[in-house]
């Protein structure tokens, strides 16, 4: 499909195939399917998901995903594997690795690894950007003596 033309794609799963490849079109809509990659303005899954989604703006309710590059990520009782957006809003969701300028989200959230500007409520983060950056200093660090001490003998 174009993206030039207005179009609306609804892939479900009353058909023979419960799983689409790939859907281009300006407004895409999965109510209980899948796709494996989705390129679109918008996005709505429900109750599906799909592989790999690029979009402007992203809704999923009672959904899940691998990996999705948005503006704009809304995610309710929903989960994502790899989440990179502009801005996240997450209830009763969870991500397993999300990077956002900013980030709403209940206390019923969970995150994996969080690298965000702005962080708006309470979610559970395991680990977050300043841990990371801990983390990545201190096996910096441990990597460097190991190696001197194994290099003088």
């Amino acid at each position: 499909m174009d993206m030039d033309t207005p179009t609306t794609s609804q892939p479900n799963g009353s058909g023979d195939h419960d799983m689409i490849e790939e859907v281009r079109a300006d407004v895409v809509e999965i109510n209980q399917g899948g796709a494996g990659l989705v390129q679109a303005e918008s996005v709505s899954i429900s109750q599906g998901g799909a592989q790999v989604v690029e979009a402007k703006n992203l809704s999923i309710s009672q959904g899940g995903i691998l990996s999705a590059n948005a503006e704009t990520a809304n995610l309710d009782a929903s989960g994502a594997a790899i989440l990179n957006a502009d801005t996240v809003h997450l209830n009763s969701a969870s991500a397993l690795f999300a990077v956002a300028d900013t980030v709403e989200s209940d206390s019923g959230s969970r995150i994996g690894i969080l690298l965000a500007g702005t962080i708006e409520g309470d979610p559970n983060v395991r680990i977050d950007a300043r841990t990371a950056a801990i983390i990545g200093v201190s096996a910096t660090v441990t990597l460097f003596i190991l190696k001197r001490l194994f290099s003088r003998s």
